[in-house]
C-alpha cells in the first residue's frame, strides 16, 4: 500500500521542555539505562560508553545537540542489520517461523532514549494518552489492561448481562505504520518543534540488510513502518493508536496494550450489543484504511464471555468477512472464557508451567548443568513468574486454586533441588529459602 506524504507544519506553540538543549545529565542517564546487549552496526557495546570520562560525555552531548538542532541524522543511525532467529518448534523452511532481531547503532539508541524520555514526560503530564491505552508508560502495565477485561466480565456476570469480546489482530502492525500519519498525530498531541523534526528525519529513508549465517544481503530501502529494535518504537506506536477510541460506538469499551487490541460490549440486549459491535467494526475498518493499516479477520476472534446462553451467534464482520467465534479468547497471554473464569486461567498457567518444569528436568541432575542456586532462580523467574504476570487475576483465586498454584511451585523446586516426592513441603521450602507462592500472590 503506497503511503502518500502529508503536508506537515512542525511549528506552533512548542512545549519548552521538549525542545530545551540536551544536557550532560540526560546523556549519562540514557547510557546507564541502556542494556548491555549485542553491539549494533557500529560494533560498539554499551559497556564501552559506560566507562567514558566526563570530558568524553560532554563531547557526545555537544554532538547530540548539533543533531537535535539541525535535524540531520547520520546515515549509520538509519541503518539496521536484521538477524532471523528461528522460533521454537516451528518449520524452519517457512519465513514466518523466524523472529527478526534488529541490530542498530548503540550510539543512536542513546539519542533516541533522550527523545523518548522527553516525549513520555509530555504525554503523562498533559494526560494526552487515553486511560485504556496501556504499555510502555508508568502505571500502564499489562496488569491494568488484563484487570479491566476481568472486571468487565465479573460485572456482566453479576448483573446478568450479555458480554461479547473481540480481539483484533493488525497485520504487521509495527511494520505498517504510516510515517507521515504518525508525525501528524504527534503534532496533534502537542509534540512540536525540533523534537518532531528530528524524529521525522530519523524515521524516513531508512535502510536494512539481512544477515544470514556469515553473509549480508544487499541494502534495501524502507519507506514505512517503525524500525525494529528501536527505542522509539513502543512510545511512537502508542501515539499512533491514541485516537483509536474514536472508532468506538457508544457503549463499546476497549483495552489496548502495545499492538494487542480488545474491544467489548455488555448489555441486557444481545441485539443492542450486535449492532454496537458491528458499527464499531465498520468504523475500525475505515480508521485502518485511512491510516494505511490492515485488520486480519482470520486472526481476529469474537467470544461470548457472559453466563447467559446465546440462542444464536450474531454475525459480526470485518471488511465483509465474518469474525470466527471461539469458546475462549486470548488477550495478553490470558485465556478468557464464559465458564469458570479463574479455572480457565489456572489451567492455562499450569499447562505452561508443566512444560517449563519438563525443560528444567532436562538440565538438572547433571554434573555439567547449572548449580542448585541457579536452578532455583530459573524456577522463580521462569515458572513462578507465570503466576506473578497474572497477579491481578490470581489474587482472586479460591483456596483450592491456591493449593494448585503451590503444587506447581513445590514440584518445580523438587526438580531444582533433586529431592524425592515424599519430602515434606515445609522442609522443601526451608531448604530452597522460598516463600509459599500463594502467600506472595495474596500480598
Amino acid at each position: 500500500m503506497k503511503h502518500e506524504p502529508i503536508p506537515l507544519d512542525y511549528c506552533g506553540d512548542c512545549n519548552y521542555y521538549l525542545n530545551i538543549p540536551i544536557h550532560l545529565q540526560e546523556v549519562r542517564k540514557a547510557i546507564q539505562k541502556t542494556r548491555n546487549s549485542t553491539p549494533g552496526v557500529d560494533g560498539v557495546s554499551t559497556n564501552w560508553f559506560k566507562k567514558l570520562s566526563i570530558k568524553d560525555l560532554t563531547s557526545i552531548t555537544s554532538f547530540f545537540q548539533e543533531v537535535f538542532s539541525t535535524s540531520y541524522i547520520p546515515e549509520e543511525w538509519k541503518h539496521s542489520i536484521i538477524v532471523p532467529v528461528p522460533k521454537l518448534n516451528k518449520d524452519k523452511s517457512k519465513i514466518n517461523s523466524y523472529r527478526p532481531i534488529a541490530l542498530a547503532s548503540v550510539f543512536s539508541k542513546f539519542f533516541e532514549r533522550i527523545l523518548i524520555q522527553r516525549i513520555t514526560h509530555h504525554l503523562l503530564i498533559g494526560k494526552k494518552i487515553p486511560p485504556s491505552v496501556n504499555g510502555f508508560l508508568p502505571l500502564r502495565d499489562n496488569q491494568l489492561a488484563i484487570y479491566k477485561i476481568h472486571i468487565a466480565i465479573t460485572e456482566a456476570h453479576a448483573h446478568k448481562k450479555y458480554l461479547l469480546g473481540i480481539s483484533l489482530d493488525i497485520k504487521s502492525a509495527y511494520d505498517s505504520v504510516y510515517i507521515d500519519g504518525l508525525i501528524l498525530k504527534c503534532l496533534r498531541l502537542g509534540i512540536k518543534g525540533n523534537i518532531i523534526k528530528v524524529l521525522h528525519s530519523f524515521l524516513q529513508n531508512r535502510t536494512i540488510q539481512v544477515r544470514w549465517r556469515n553473509s549480508l544481503s544487499k541494502t534495501k530501502n524502507v519507506q514505512k513502518g517503525l524500525p525494529q529494535g528501536s527505542v522509539v518504537l513502543p512510545i511512537l506506536f502508542i501515539c499512533f493508536l491514541s485516537d483509536f477510541f474514536e472508532t468506538l460506538d457508544v457503549g463499546v469499551e476497549y483495552s489496548i496494550f502495545a499492538d494487542d487490541i480488545f474491544i467489548f460490549c455488555a448489555h441486557t440486549s444481545l441485539d443492542y450489543i450486535s449492532k454496537k459491535l458491528q458499527n464499531t467494526m465498520e468504523n475500525v475498518y475505515k480508521w485502518c484504511t485511512y491510516w494505511k493499516l490492515d485488520i486480519s479477520p482470520e486472526e481476529s476472534f469474537i467470544a461470548d464471555l457472559s453466563k447467559k446462553k446465546l440462542q444464536s451467534f450474531p454475525r459480526i464482520t470485518s471488511a465483509g468477512f465474518p469474525l470466527p467465534w471461539t469458546q475462549t479468547i486470548k488477550y495478553l497471554g490470558i485465556n478468557f472464557s464464559k465458564i469458570n473464569q479463574n479455572g480457565v486461567i489456572l489451567k492455562n498457567i499450569q499447562s505452561k508451567a508443566l512444560r517449563k518444569i519438563k525443560a528444567v528436568k532436562s538440565i538438572a541432575y547433571k554434573n555439567y548443568g547449572p548449580r542448585t542456586k541457579d536452578l532455583i532462580n530459573i524456577v522463580n523467574n521462569s515458572i513462578c513468574s507465570l503466576f506473578y504476570y497474572s497477579c491481578s487475576l490470581t489474587n482472586k483465586f479460591s483456596e483450592t486454586q491456591y493449593k494448585a498454584c503451590n503444587s506447581i511451585q513445590t514440584m518445580a523446586l523438587r526438580v531444582a533441588l533433586g529431592l524425592p516426592k515424599w519430602t515434606p513441603n515445609i522442609v522443601l521450602m526451608k531448604i530452597a529459602g522460598q516463600e509459599v507462592l500463594s502467600e506472595k500472590l495474596r500480598g
